[in-house]
């Protein structure tokens, strides 16, 4: 009986020693390794380190390309090439001149600014040749390229004088504008003559209006 006894303790010992052991790995196991939520954490502090240096890279570079566009300017060595449009038919002509000395050690915006200026007061060259506008289209310490508009559509012109309102006057182009009243009578006026004005009858030239007054007047 006291052997049976004697046995029955040593397994009784034998398993409480395994429990034990058992508990005792499994803890240290668990310690060993960050839990789901600490690693969660970790990594979203690294990735938001990671961004901000990343975002303070990129703020840096733009504000170096600022810089760096602002401190470009022009040199008497610069191209300068002008494209020229006609509003007329599309045309696209292509020279390339020297850089006007007005334009020579400018920045983008100055130049920018000066052209501009010089479109609001074009030349009586390019008034000549129907100019519209021009703004900078490529700017760099080597070439410049500025974009012109022009309209070479002939403009209209020339005079119709009418009967309106039981006298004669004189009209612009457009036969709305009225360019002065004559202060002749349309009964004062040849049959033919009067049939003419009442479809309004053309002038070209000034010259030719008075004439036509001067004919007629008493």
């Amino acid at each position: 009986m006291e052997k049976r006894y004697k046995i029955g303790l040593f397994f009784i010992l034998i398993l409480i020693m395994a429990l034990v052991i058992t508990l005792l790995w499994k803890r240290h196991t668990m310690d060993g390794f960050p839990s789901e939520g600490e690693d969660i954490t970790q990594n979203d502090a690294s990735d938001n380190l990671n961004s901000d240096i990343g975002n303070e890279n990129r703020k840096s570079a733009g504000e170096t390309y600022e810089v760096q566009k602002m401190n470009v300017t022009t040199t008497c060595d610069t191209v300068c090439i002008y494209e020229d449009i006609d509003k007329k038919d599309g045309s696209v002509s292509m020279v390339e001149e020297k850089l006007p000395a007005k334009y020579i050690g400018l920045n983008r915006e100055e130049l920018e600014s000066i052209l501009a200026e010089d479109s609001l007061v074009p030349t009586l060259e390019q008034k000549q040749k129907g100019f519209k506008s021009q703004h900078l289209e490529l700017f760099s310490a080597d070439k410049i390229k500025v974009l012109r508009i022009y309209d070479t559509t002939k403009e209209l012109s020339g005079f119709y004088i009418m009967e309106v309102d039981g006298e004669v006057r004189v009209y612009e182009y457009d036969k709305t504008t009225l360019y002065f009243k004559t202060g002749l009578k349309p009964e004062s006026l040849p049959p033919d003559v009067r049939h003419q004005i009442q479809e309004g009858k053309f002038m070209d030239t000034e010259l030719q209006v008075y004439h036509f007054i001067e004919s007629y007047s008493s």
